[in-house]
C-alpha cells in the first residue's frame, strides 16, 4: 500500500483504520485512496487564512477535473474511479459540500444539517459501498444514511474544535440564537449543548439503522469490517452522550481496549447483527431533504 495512503488514513481515520484492517490488502488500499482524496479536499477548507483555503481548494478541484491531473492523490483517485465506475453526482456533492466550508454558515435547521451531512459524508458512504463490493442499484440509499449518521457523530464530537474554529454545526434552530461559536462552550450553556447533541445523536441512530440493514448488500468478505466501524462511531457517540462533564473540554474518543472490546463482542454475535434479510429503505423519512437523488 502506498505510504500517502496508508498513513493519512491511519492518522485522521483511527477507528475507519482499526475496522479496516479487517479487509484484504487491496480493499483496504483502494479505501484508503477515497479517504486520502476526501481529506485533502477537508484540509484545505480547513486553512485558517481564508484567502489561502480558497486557493487551494481551488486548485485541487481544478486539477481533479483536468484531464491530466498533477496531484498523486487525484491521480490515485481518477484510476479509482475508473475500476470501480464510481458515481459522478456524488463525487460532484461531495465537491460541493467541502466548498461550503470555506464560506461557512451555521445549519438553520435539521434539515439542512443531514444535508450537509449528506454531501461531506453520505457521499462517501455511496462512493465507499461500490468499493466494498455493493453492486445493487438499491445498496446506495443504505450506503449514504451510514455516512450520514457518523458524520453527526463527528459534529456532536468536535463541537470545541469546530467552535475554536469559528463554527457551528449544531441547527440554529435547536441551538437558539443566543449561543454562538464566541460562547458556546460557555458553561451556562452546557445543558442546553449537551440536549441538543443528544437530540443529534438520536437522530443518527435513525441513520445508523438503516446503514446497518444495507449491509445486506456488501459481499460477506467485506461485511464484518464496514459493521465494526459503524458501531464504533455509533459508541463514539454513546461515549459522549456518558460524558456530559466533559464533551464541551475535551474530545471524546475510543481506547484502543474500548475498540478490541467492542470488536469481540460483535463477532461473538455477528451471526444475529448482520442483516440476513434485504431491508426496504425509509426513503420519505432518512432522505427528504434530498429526494431529487
Amino acid at each position: 500500500m502506498s505510504d500517502i495512503f496508508h498513513q493519512t488514513l491511519k492518522k485522521h481515520a483511527k477507528s475507519f483504520y482499526f475496522a479496516g484492517l479487517l479487509l484484504d490488502k487491496q480493499t483496504l488500499h483502494d479505501a484508503s485512496v477515497l479517504y486520502a482524496f476526501c481529506r485533502q479536499l477537508d484540509d484545505a477548507a480547513d486553512i485558517e487564512d481564508m484567502s489561502e483555503k480558497s486557493v487551494k481548494l481551488q486548485q485541487l478541484i481544478t486539477d481533479y477535473r483536468t484531464d491530466h491531473s498533477q496531484n498523486e492523490i487525484n491521480i490515485a483517485f481518477k484510476a479509482l474511479k475508473k475500476q470501480y465506475q464510481l458515481n459522478n453526482q456524488f463525487i460532484d456533492d461531495l465537491i460541493l459540500g467541502v466548498s461550503s466550508d470555506v464560506q461557512f454558515k451555521q445549519p438553520k435547521d435539521l434539515k439542512e444539517l443531514i444535508f450537509y451531512s449528506y454531501q461531506v459524508a453520505g457521499t462517501v458512504g455511496g462512493l465507499m459501498a461500490r468499493i466494498l463490493g455493493a453492486t445493487n442499484e438499491k445498496a446506495w440509499r443504505f450506503a449514504i444514511d451510514l455516512g450520514i449518521g457518523m458524520q453527526l457523530t463527528n459534529i456532536s464530537r468536535d463541537i470545541k474544535e469546530d467552535a475554536l474554529n469559528n463554527r457551528i454545526y449544531l441547527p440554529q434552530d435547536h441551538l437558539g440564537s443566543d449561543i454562538d461559536a464566541t460562547n458556546i462552550l460557555n458553561p451556562e450553556h452546557k445543558t442546553k449543548v449537551y440536549h441538543v447533541t443528544k437530540e443529534i445523536l438520536n437522530t443518527a441512530d435513525k441513520y445508523y439503522q438503516s446503514g446497518f440493514s444495507g449491509i445486506y448488500y456488501i459481499p460477506k468478505k467485506n461485511k464484518f469490517s464496514i459493521f465494526i466501524a459503524g458501531m464504533l462511531y455509533q459508541s463514539i457517540g454513546s461515549k459522549v452522550l456518558n460524558n456530559n462533564e466533559k464533551f464541551l473540554k475535551q474530545r471524546v474518543y475510543l481506547t484502543l481496549f474500548e475498540k478490541i472490546i467492542i470488536l469481540i463482542k460483535e463477532y461473538l454475535k455477528q451471526t444475529k447483527t448482520l442483516n440476513q434479510v434485504e431491508p426496504h429503505h425509509q426513503t420519505q423519512m432518512l432522505h427528504q431533504p434530498y429526494l431529487n437523488l
